[in-house]
């Protein structure tokens, strides 16, 4: 007589239901919102930051360039570390370093400060 064992599937790790792929669109459309209306507010507020910083037109051009460059090379940057540690992990440190850094940015009471502030 030979006995038969029957094994069931294995019970692996227990994973979690992927998120419905609006939600997904929704969270980077809104992170994508973000950086189009961050940069709309630089290139709206330079004549503010002229006026109270006695910034030079050199000045000005400095800071919306110093945006634009830091904004494209962390955006490549960024898709390749979501790449190698996580999109989710790597988005959401991208929120709070673009938080932290725009409160920066805010916080500065000159042309100096505001050029040599991380940019989001």
């Amino acid at each position: 007589m030979t006995d038969t064992l029957v094994v069931g599937p294995s019970a692996g790790p227990a994973q979690k239901p992927a998120p419905s792929p609006r939600a997904t669109l929704a969270v980077v459309l809104a992170g994508q919102f973000m950086a189009v209306l961050d940069a709309s507010v630089v290139n709206v507020a330079a004549p503010s930051i002229h006026s109270s910083l006695h910034t030079s037109g050199a000045g000005l051009q400095l800071v919306i360039a110093g945006y634009v460059i830091t904004y494209a090379v962390l955006l490549v940057t960024g898709a390749r570390l979501g790449d190698i540690i996580g999109h989710r992990r790597m988005f959401l440190s991208g929120l709070v370093l673009f938080t932290l850094a725009s409160l920066g940015c805010g916080l500065a009471v000159s042309t100096g400060m505001l050029v040599a502030a991380p940019r989001p």
